[in-house]
């Protein structure tokens, strides 16, 4: 298995923990697109980060751990955003749910990439505390695995 791949898995079982919180927590209801979601764009970033920042280096450098590890758990708020915004109108369009508590539509897919960095830097603020660090610690797992 690859390292890139092994960092994607370690970052969206994370992920996923952390939708499922959400989901439970919520007292709003959509928020169970969130297991979906969370892993989906954390795995991909973190997929697509290790091969273009890592890559298949012999000596990986602490310095691109941090780096790798940083931007996956700071990028993959913002796709996991714009996934999650994308189910909720899928399902306003195929079945007339996924509205706000006020039977509002869900934000259009357009306004959400801009609309995303506001709810990025919010939930940056909740979890990033979180997820950030973790998926550093991540990175250095992996790092390790891949010297045994």
């Amino acid at each position: 298995m690859s390292n890139s791949l092994k960092f994607s898995i370690f970052n969206s079982l994370a992920a996923l923990a952390t939708g499922v919180y959400i989901t439970v927590s919520a007292i709003a209801n959509g928020y169970w697109m969130f297991i979906i979601a969370a892993p989906a764009a954390t795995f991909l970033c973190a997929y697509i980060l290790w091969q273009r920042i890592i890559g298949v280096a012999e000596v990986i450098r602490p310095g691109k751990l941090i780096l790798t590890g940083f931007l996956t758990g700071s990028i993959s708020h913002y796709l996991c955003w714009l996934l999650l915004n994308i189910g909720l109108n899928i399902c306003y369009v195929t079945t007339g749910g996924c509205t706000s508590s006020l039977a509002e539509p869900p934000i259009p897919v357009w306004q959400m990439t801009y609309l995303g960095l506001i709810y990025t830097g919010i939930s940056l603020l909740f979890l990033g505390w979180i997820t950030i660090p973790a998926s550093i610690a991540f990175a250095f797992l992996t790092s390790h695995l891949a010297k045994k």
